[in-house]
């Protein structure tokens, strides 16, 4: 299994955003998530299927296009939540829309089964 954890905290100024977490095309696709709230914050898992490093159609950084999360538990959530990609995005982050909080979110997939 790969876990990779991120933390995003204090938007009390304004969105801030979780570096991103890639993951890995050749391992299953299912991949589970939790956020773990402490203090006051509104969040959002984001995903993008665009990549600055694809060698035909790379996307600018800046260009990416981040959607939020189909599981709308985990949409403007204030609260401790899991969820999950049913199938790998190839980044995720977390959108800290408000608060004077902290977010940290742990993605798990799986790892190829050994032949």
């Amino acid at each position: 299994m790969q876990a990779r954890t991120v933390t995003v905290s204090d938007a009390s100024g304004g969105a801030k955003y979780s570096t991103w977490v890639r993951f890995d095309d050749f391992a299953p696709s299912n991949i589970s998530i939790q956020c773990n709230v402490t203090g006051t914050v509104n969040y959002t898992v984001q995903s993008s299927l665009d990549d600055p490093n694809d060698p035909f159609s790379p996307v600018a950084s800046g260009s990416m296009t981040w959607v939020s999360s189909s599981d709308t538990n985990v949409v403007g959530a204030t609260a401790t939540k899991q969820s999950n990609f049913l199938f790998a995005p190839r980044y995720a982050r977390i959108a800290l829309n408000s608060g004077n909080g902290s977010v940290t979110a742990t993605f798990l997939q799986s790892s190829a089964v050994p032949a």
